[in-house]
């Protein structure tokens, strides 16, 4: 493997040795089956959590008419999905979208947005599928229900998805209150975010509360995006390692680890093939925030197109030349190239995890 020394030195970094084109086309085996819009309405939100670096005060978006303005970027990035997907996934993110003070009114923003977007989806020939992220600290549960049930009447299939962090996040009765009371019928998923600090606190498996989550809800535990502040909270290659070890010892049903251990072959969970993230502003990218610099990070940033990253990750993990290249469904590429991460193995630490995997 190259070390990241020689990758800075190389002329290959400097210049990347294939074209990006070239590079999805080597990849567009493992080019995920739907495409996905991250539909961040807004930053504001009602808690504040460690790993998070949203401006929890901001206002922009949270306007019914800034909502809206977003249909034409939407239906746009449609359009060129088709032909290459059958289901389109709007994950709408905040901030907190369901905060009781704005609850009415926002709730009914959103089921007139949706429904606005639904004749697209059908035009296109999409099926819309529709997952709405909450830290699930709201009291008008009733609000909550009304809004899947009427996107769902609408054929908008509608569910939610409740952040859930070992370490970082506030928790309380109510959020526990609301998961019992909406259950795995409005709940698809449960997603925790590997943090450093959340990785260590989880591998010491003393969170009784997380055993009944992993038993009776799906689980997703996805990898920590950085931000501007955040490189303490980038889990080491050793870290990485041994998050998906432990997973696959204790809890063997978290995705997307799951499936790294029963198929022959994944696709790779990073979705930025077939993504765009739509701010608060409008502006727009491919999976990373529009503030990031290229100060942060080793390949040379392109917000609008995510190949140099993966190009850079497939040449120094030796990618194509590996017998895990079937079975591996990769890393978050942001995370991956972060400037400041802590790189302590010398392998890639996703190999190291298919042979531990190999000998068990």
């Amino acid at each position: 493997m190259i070390t990241l020394k020689e990758k800075e030195n190389s002329d290959s970094f400097k210049s990347p040795a294939l074209p990006m084109s070239a590079t999805k086309s080597i990849l567009e085996s493992k080019r995920p089956d739907i495409a996905e819009i991250e539909l961040t309405l807004f930053e504001n939100c009602n808690i504040t959590c460690d790993f998070c670096f949203h401006d929890k005060k901001s206002q922009t978006g949270l306007t019914r008419e800034e909502m809206f303005s977003k249909i034409p970027l939407i239906v746009d990035f449609l359009k060129k999905q088709r032909g290459r997907v059958d289901l389109v996934q709007i994950n709408l993110v905040g901030g907190e979208l369901l905060q009781d003070r704005w609850m009415d009114r926002l709730c009914q923003d959103y089921t007139d947005l949706l429904k606005e977007l639904k004749p697209y989806f059908d035009e296109f020939n999409f099926k819309m599928k529709v997952v709405i992220v909450s830290n699930f600290l709201f009291k008008k549960r009733e609000r909550v229900k009304k809004l899947l049930l009427d996107l769902r009447k609408a054929e908008i299939d509608s569910y939610l998805i409740a952040s859930y962090d070992f370490h970082g996040r506030p928790m309380s009765r109510l959020y526990t209150d609301n998961i019992s009371w909406f259950g795995p019928e409005y709940i698809c998923s449960i997603n925790l975010v590997g943090t450093s600090e959340s990785i260590k606190e989880f591998i010491k498996d003393k969170d009784l509360y997380f055993k009944f989550l992993y038993n009776n809800f799906n689980i997703y535990f996805d990898d920590f995006i950085p931000d501007a502040g955040s490189d303490e909270s980038v889990p080491t290659d050793s870290e990485f390692f041994n998050w998906y070890k432990f997973i696959a010892e204790k809890y063997p049903r978290i995705q997307p680890v799951a499936d790294l251990i029963n198929n022959n072959f994944n696709k790779m969970h990073c979705l930025s093939l077939n993504k765009i993230t739509i701010f608060p502003d409008n502006r727009t990218s491919n999976c990373r925030w529009h503030r990031y610099e290229q100060k942060d990070f080793n390949t040379k940033l392109n917000l609008k197109d995510n190949a140099g990253m993966m190009q850079n990750f497939l040449d120094e993990m030796g990618c194509l030349s590996c017998e895990y290249f079937q079975k591996c469904g990769f890393r978050c590429f942001t995370q991956w190239d972060w400037r400041n991460r802590k790189r302590d193995m010398d392998t890639c630490p996703l190999k190291s995890f298919y042979k531990f995997l190999d000998k068990s």
